[in-house]
């Protein structure tokens, strides 16, 4: 069986996490490989809905999507996290229970993330609406020593999603994972690219 991997892409909100992570997930399914997405909001609002975003329950939160990323990664899946998981002690945990791990830092100043804004968080925040805001209003700890550091807003999405593409071959992940590699020339076809939009239209990136 292939061995998988675990991807977890950490920043505060509006960075870009889950726009390259999209796009790193159509160039890994192109190479061959098994892939799951796992965005940090759609495993809470599926899993647990009433987990609020107090420390305690972020702590909560990361420990569920260690687990899954965990349980997919050892039968053979690329598994790709986006969460901000704000504090090191969170990832680092993550990083401890996975054999195979490399943490993405999705950076960008936060006027930026607030002009970008796509799910309106920041605008709540503005409003009076939420406080609970990692990197705002709570604390936001970088890594010390991530595999792959991206700039977005000095960077597309699409260099990024290649340094983290670049990063998993040089890891020899791809390599222990059977990659397939796509034809020369060839990134993704015209169906890929309309689902990669649609997924990032659902998200609100577009």
């Amino acid at each position: 069986m292939d061995t998988g991997f675990v991807v977890w892409f950490t920043g505060v909100p509006a960075t870009g996490k889950s726009t390259v992570a999209i796009i790193v997930e159509q160039e890994l399914r192109s190479r061959g490989l098994k892939v799951e997405n796992l965005d940090s909001d759609e495993v809470r609002a599926n899993i647990s809905p009433n987990l609020g975003y107090t420390l305690e329950a972020r702590d909560e939160n990361t420990k569920r999507l260690a687990f899954l990323g965990n349980l997919l990664s050892r039968n053979g899946v690329a598994v790709l996290i986006t969460a901000v998981s704000s504090l090191r002690k969170f990832r680092d945990r993550a990083r401890s229970q996975i054999d195979n791990f490399a943490e993405v830092h999705v950076k960008c100043p936060l006027e930026e993330c607030q002009k970008r804004d796509p799910k309106g968080l920041y605008k709540k925040a503005e409003r009076g609406e939420v406080s609970d805001i990692a990197g705002m209003h709570q604390p936001y700890e970088e890594p010390l020593n991530a595999e792959v550091v991206l700039e977005t807003h000095s960077c597309t999405a699409e260099e990024c999603a290649s340094k983290v593409v670049e990063a998993l071959r040089d890891l020899g992940y791809l390599s222990c994972s059977g990659e397939a590699k796509a034809p020369e020339g060839e990134v993704y076809s015209a169906e890929e690219e309309e689902k990669i939009k649609k997924r990032l239209m659902d998200l609100g990136y577009m």
